[in-house]
């Protein structure tokens, strides 16, 4: 269930109406990863009490710490594609589709007849390509996401997008800790994360109210969780 389907049923029809909904729920997103980066912080110097709430400062540090993911997943993104590309996979699935489209056109519809016309060596190397490219891609993904989240843990300690990028700092960062302590703690946290999701869920489930709910109590509550456990976790770093 989402916005689209419930503001009908309260007869708001209107699309702008719609739409200031819409970006109200962003902007709140905002403030809401705002102030779960004041919550890491937190548990990092071992604060016991949540911030006061300053919708500007930390709608202005949700952005600032949605720019700091983004750079971090840029970069393993860029080098998935230049390993798909040099792996063949763009260039045999081009033609694999070149393939399909012509045997469409000659009113063929059956699909092993269709693959059957696909050059083996081609098959082959888009296979080939895909695999390595899928294996890069995970290796990359969890590579990164440790660092990110070290990053925005440094963002957060030092109020300052500058020391999220200082990636010797961050790998410091990590070895003080221990990869593997990181690494264990951040998959049963998620697993935690990940039943609260479900139960989430169902409660989504509710006519009207439950997509309401999930969006500003439930969703808030699984983040604020994370980055405090997080927060908790990196404060053996200082």
């Amino acid at each position: 269930m989402s916005l689209s389907t419930v503001l009908p049923s309260y007869g708001l029809k209107d699309s702008t109406m719609a739409l200031i909904l819409s970006l109200v729920t962003f902007i709140v997103l905002f403030v809401v990863l705002g102030y779960s980066v004041e919550v890491l912080k937190g548990g990092i110097e071992g604060d016991e009490t949540l911030p006061d709430f300053d919708y500007v400062k930390q709608f202005i540090i949700g952005i600032k710490a949605m720019i700091l993911d983004i750079i971090y997943f840029i970069i393993p993104a860029v080098i998935v594609i230049i390993i798909a590309s040099a792996t063949g996979l763009f260039s045999s699935f081009t033609e694999i589709v070149n393939v399909g489209i012509n045997s469409l056109a000659n009113e063929t519809t059956n699909v092993t007849t269709i693959i059957a016309a696909v050059p083996k060596s081609t098959m082959n190397t888009f296979t080939n390509a895909l695999s390595v490219t899928i294996v890069a891609a995970i290796i990359l993904f969890i590579i990164f996401s440790l660092l990110s989240f070290t990053a925005l843990v440094r963002f957060a300690k030092f109020e300052s997008g500058t020391e999220g990028l200082r990636f010797l700092e961050i790998l410091k960062d990590m070895k003080n800790i221990g990869f593997i302590k990181i690494i264990i703690t951040l998959i049963v946290i998620y697993i935690i994360a990940l039943a609260m999701v479900f139960v989430i869920g169902l409660i989504g489930l509710i006519p009207y109210v439950g997509v309401f709910i999930g969006i500003f109590v439930g969703v808030p509550f699984v983040v604020l969780f994370l980055y405090r456990s997080i927060g908790l976790l990196y404060a053996d770093a200082y």
